[in-house]
């Protein structure tokens, strides 16, 4: 977070990695970034760079079933794990994952945190499941294909399913403001057949997003 006001008081632009995080999220960080922005007087460069790009992970196949039977599933917990593994938060997470497990569980009750969590958790269940998922994940656990897949079908941080599913999904980023979202498609054991059905279909999508 505090790396997108930074890049906002430079007046330079951000590029955000989404990890299956929540539309709240992603829409904290933006607001965060316009706002540095906007008060930026001396930015670093020669001008303002005001962009703001996305990068994530993206599967379109025929319908959503197709996309599971292709290996979106299984490529998307390997993105996950390996993403946090590359990033050196692999371990952060599930430290902070079983810290916050043990005050949702405190008989106590956890004091004002875990108050906070149980909060959080009411407020946002995809989002408890998710980041159950991800542990397991993390954990070397095989996680089941269908439960993957429908931990990310309550996310928009992954963009995967049939092209109206992607449509909807791209229409996430777009209505948050982001300039440029980029996708990552060549992932894990994805066949490369599928791969570039993939392209082709995102690539039908794109004039509909073709805005100024």
């Amino acid at each position: 977070m505090a790396s997108f006001e930074q890049a906002g008081r430079n007046g330079v632009g951000a590029l955000g990695v989404t990890l299956w995080a929540p539309r709240e999220q992603v829409q904290e960080w933006i607001g965060i970034y316009r706002e540095a922005i906007r008060r930026c007087e001396r930015p670093v460069g020669a001008f303002v760079n005001d962009q703001m790009a996305f990068f994530t992970f993206v599967h379109c196949a025929e319908t959503d079933k197709q996309a599971m039977e292709n290996g979106a599933a299984e490529a998307a917990a390997w993105y996950t794990n390996g993403s946090f593994t590359f990033f050196e938060a692999k371990e952060s997470f599930l430290r902070t994952y079983a810290e916050e497990q043990a005050l949702l569980n405190d008989p106590a009750g956890g004091g004002l945190t875990g108050q906070f969590l149980r909060e959080r958790a009411n407020r946002s269940p995809s989002t408890t499941r998710a980041q159950a998922i991800i542990a397991r994940i993390m954990q070397g656990e095989d996680v089941p294909s269908q439960e993957v897949f429908d931990g990310l079908s309550e996310q928009d941080s992954l963009i995967v399913g049939s092209p109206e599913t992607c449509r909807q999904k791209m229409k996430v980023y777009q209505d948050l403001g982001i300039d440029r979202l980029l996708c990552f498609q060549q992932v894990a054991r994805l066949p490369h057949e599928t791969v570039m059905s993939s392209i082709r279909q995102i690539g039908k999508l794109i004039p509909e997003f073709d805005r100024p």
